[in-house]
């Protein structure tokens, strides 16, 4: 409580730091200030920490923020949405189910926090709870919805992955006028991790096999729509022991046989599935926070805690950094693709949006400024490089001839995905 006629400061460095601290902080509110980073990849500014996202297909996406809301923001204007779903603490993790599960024209989307509910509500009206799913006894951590069944799974802090099976129509929902409609979870997975869940993913060909990761770096997978334990060749459970990464799990991905996964060990991991062995592993100077695979580029995207985004070529030889991004000054949180577009999520309260055949194509050197903000940044007089500590394998030159045509080869299926 402040005391009446006190002078009461808000300013960091009136608390005690240390003198790194201060030099971190000092740092950061530089980056800030620079007139580059503050327009790449055209930040959608949330007003609060992004924790998460998920795109709705529509022009949209679903927003995770530590201000203990979930909200809807508008890609085309870059606008937050005033109507929020609200929770008793921070929003972990959004989902959005499939196109068909609708409610009143409506997609639904689901956000879980640290009050240990998911609320699930529609993406035009999210200041109404259409159900809470109540089960965890613990922060939920993490969501995947299912892309065609009304079915959704939650990781959470209690070391537990749940299975939740909603209404097989999403009116079904939405027509009651009285309280949210109260959801158990229909199969509890309890004993095999050992620490706490922070990352669920589905194989997007057939959304048949869900995996799990988390503190006790390993990873698991479990039958989507039974939640039985996926078998493995050699007649036991599948799973990918506590090894190949030292500590935390924060985010799972799978594109075609591989399945990544990126870890506070500072390593982000390309794995064979069949065979349960790592292919590839991308080193970083930093905890990797964020991992997305896009094949058709012949690339991983990884984001680190640092804020930086690296670009690595994996389609041959060995990986290397054709890219990186300076833009967001605090922890990527999360990656997402659509088509020729991905999008990163920061705790510096920022949504940005990179083309892919942009970033990849660029013929500017290793570090991503497009011409445009690059005469920006030197008519200011600022200094536009990072700064930042690039990881092992970052590459040193622009494309040659023989990789520029590899990457229009490897792109020209982005077209048919927009």
């Amino acid at each position: 409580m402040a005391i009446a006629g006190a002078n009461v400061s808000s300013d960091r460095r009136n608390f005690f730091m240390s003198s790194a601290q201060l030099e971190a902080l000092e740092r950061r509110e530089e980056l800030e200030r620079d007139p580059v980073r503050q327009r790449l990849g055209a930040p959608l500014r949330a007003g609060a920490r992004v924790l998460g996202f998920e795109l709705c297909g529509e022009g949209a996406a679903v927003l995770a923020l530590a201000s203990h809301q979930a909200r809807v923001a508008d890609l085309a204007s870059g606008r937050v949405g005033a109507a929020a779903a609200r929770h008793a603490g921070p929003v972990t993790a959004v989902a959005v189910l499939g196109d068909r599960y609708r409610a009143g024209g409506s997609r639904i989307a689901l956000s879980a926090s640290w009050d240990k509910t998911v609320r699930v509500w529609a993406v035009d009206s999210p200041q109404r709870t259409l159900a809470v799913l109540s089960g965890h006894a613990d922060f939920v951590k993490c969501l995947a919805a299912h892309p065609t069944l009304p079915v959704v799974y939650s990781g959470s802090a209690d070391k537990t992955v749940m299975y939740w099976r909603l209404p097989d129509s999403a009116d079904e929902l939405a027509r009651g006028t009285g309280p949210p409609a109260s959801i158990s979870p229909f199969k509890t997975i309890a004993g095999q991790h050992t620490g706490q869940v922070y990352t669920l993913c589905l194989d997007p060909g057939t959304a048949s096999v869900l995996y799990s990761a988390g503190s006790d770096a390993s990873v698991r997978a479990w039958d989507a729509q039974t939640g039985a334990a996926l078998g493995a060749a050699d007649g036991g459970d599948w799973h990918l022991a506590r090894g190949q990464h030292k500590t935390n799990i924060s985010d799972c991905k799978v594109a075609g046989a591989e399945l990544w996964t990126a870890s506070a060990d500072k390593t982000a991991v390309g794995w064979d599935i069949e065979a349960r062995r790592p292919d590839l592993v991308l080193e970083h100077s930093i905890a990797v926070t964020a991992v997305l695979p896009i094949p058709q580029a012949g690339v991983v995207v990884t984001g680190v805690r640092d804020g930086a985004i690296y670009v690595w070529r994996v389609s041959s030889g060995a990986p290397e950094i054709i890219r990186e991004i300076h833009a967001h000054t605090d922890d990527v949180t999360c990656l997402r693709a659509a088509g020729r577009v991905f999008y990163s999520s920061s705790l510096d309260q920022t949504l940005r949006r990179w083309d892919i055949r942009d970033v990849v194509g660029f013929a500017g050197g290793v570090v991503y400024i497009p011409p445009e903000l690059a005469v920006q940044g030197s008519s200011s007089g600022g200094d536009s490089s990072s700064g930042d500590a690039a990881p092992k394998g970052a590459a040193q030159s622009m494309l040659t001839a023989d990789e520029e045509r590899e990457l229009a080869e490897l792109m020209s299926d982005l077209d048919d995905d927009a």
